[in-house]
């Protein structure tokens, strides 16, 4: 599939990144629209955390294509828009 990728802060292109498959618990999600935010801005630039190479964009919306294991609450062809700002808790970016 091919995607927007920064490899290093000021570095991008568009290229070609393997296909993911979705673990359990996880969707695979076709994307029709991406909005690049400010966040997205200050990666591309070095000024916010990001580990390289990385592929931007966390708040879109497209259409389910394949579930993991364990997934009951969508189906293929779901269509869905992603909420990237439900805390866990748990990780480093929530606990700091």
């Amino acid at each position: 599939m091919r995607a927007l990728v920064i490899g290093s802060p000021g570095v991008a292109e568009v290229a070609e990144v393997p296909m993911p498959s979705p673990g359990p618990g996880e969707v695979l999600i076709r994307v029709a629209a991406c909005g690049i935010c400010g966040t997205d801005v200050h990666i591309f630039r070095g000024e916010y955390m990001g580990e390289y190479p990385l592929v931007p964009g966390h708040e879109f919306s497209g259409e389910v294509v394949a579930v993991g294991e364990g997934v009951s609450r969508f189906r293929v062809g779901d269509r869905v828009a992603v909420e990237p700002n439900i805390a866990c808790g748990n990780c480093e970016a929530c606990l700091n």
